[in-house]
């Protein structure tokens, strides 16, 4: 194999790598252990993983105010009242910024990425959850 090809596939593997590594945040389901939450059943969270927002789960009443402060006044409003993620049941802003999304034209707030896929895949199921809370 020449140099050029061997480099090729060096920066293949590490982008293949990347990729798998950013696919592990909070939609890892695999291996996941189970928190026996009932909030949590449909869609096992390992938030101590590092997430693409701000890493860890905020613990603090601060940290979540901080988080929520970087939306716009009205986002920020429409967040506090939804208050969890309809797919994990982490408290909005507890991972950084909320991730704001329109699905079937309706707005909702997802804690992060990894939530994005089971609701638009099933957004019924998570409506239901925040129209019941």
């Amino acid at each position: 194999m020449s140099f050029r090809n061997a480099t090729s596939w060096t920066g293949l593997s590490f982008c293949c790598l990347a990729l798998m590594m950013l696919g592990m945040g909070c939609n890892n389901d695999a291996g996941a252990p189970a928190t026996g939450d009932p909030v949590h059943s449909d869609h096992d969270h390992d938030h101590d993983d590092d997430h693409s927002h701000e890493g860890a789960q905020a613990d603090s009443p601060e940290e979540i105010e901080a988080a929520l402060a970087k939306l716009s006044d009205e986002d920020r409003a429409l967040a506090e009242e939804q208050a969890i993620c309809p797919v994990g049941g982490e408290k909005l802003g507890s991972m950084g910024t909320p991730i704001k999304l329109t699905v079937e034209e309706r707005v909702v707030f997802i804690c992060c990425e990894g939530c994005e896929e089971p609701l638009r895949e099933d957004p019924e199921k998570y409506f239901a959850k925040l129209d019941a809370a």
